[in-house]
């Protein structure tokens, strides 16, 4: 029933595909190249490294890391095969035959994502954006069905929760994140 629904709603969205080739330009570069923002800005923090940037981007990796973790352990126990496997559709962009569910580039832009809005409040929303994007662009260029993506959103949402709840108030994490690495200069 599930997965009858989820063929469906990618269908719908599928049949779409290639009728408006600067929504196809637009998704594609979101799918493709648009989660490489999130690495420049991770960057630029680290360097740039006021009041607590550096605490922020190791909260972003722990949560990244964590999501992508929950992913890989999901896909030893659940292996569902890609759109363009199973079906004739429009796809986009090219990708390997694994496990299409979860989505990776779902839990990683939301988990990013949702960290970001919980610990600043410039641009939040923009990066916010950007994770939603990137996550159905996905389905729109061929490489998950609908509820891989939402399974890899939901994923990311609670290990970035967890991440800032629970992990960085650890007492092993408040000592390291008192090192002089994570010093901030002012």
């Amino acid at each position: 029933m599930i997965l009858e629904t989820d063929y469906k709603w990618f269908m719908f969205i599928n049949k779409i595909v290639s009728s408006y080739p600067l929504i196809d330009n637009f998704m594609i570069f979101f799918a493709e190249y648009v989660q490489y923002a999130f690495v420049i800005l991770l960057i630029m923090l680290w360097w740039r490294n006021k009041k607590t940037d550096r605490i922020i981007v190791f909260q972003v990796l722990v949560a990244f890391s964590l999501s992508y973790s929950v992913n890989r352990l999901i896909e030893l126990f659940m292996y569902r095969e890609r759109p363009f496997i199973s079906h004739d559709i429009v796809q986009l962009v090219e990708h390997t035959a694994n496990s299409s569910f979860p989505s990776d580039h779902a839990s990683s832009a939301i988990s990013i994502a949702v960290t970001l809005m919980l610990v600043t409040l410039r641009y939040r929303y923009v990066w916010f954006m950007f994770a939603i994007l990137i996550t159905f662009s996905r389905v729109w260029v061929g490489v998950h069905y609908p509820f891989d993506v939402v399974a890899g959103a939901l994923n990311g949402i609670l290990i970035a929760l967890a991440t800032h709840l629970f992990i960085m108030k650890m007492k092993p994490i408040a000592v390291l994140l008192r090192r002089p690495i994570f010093n901030c200069k002012i």
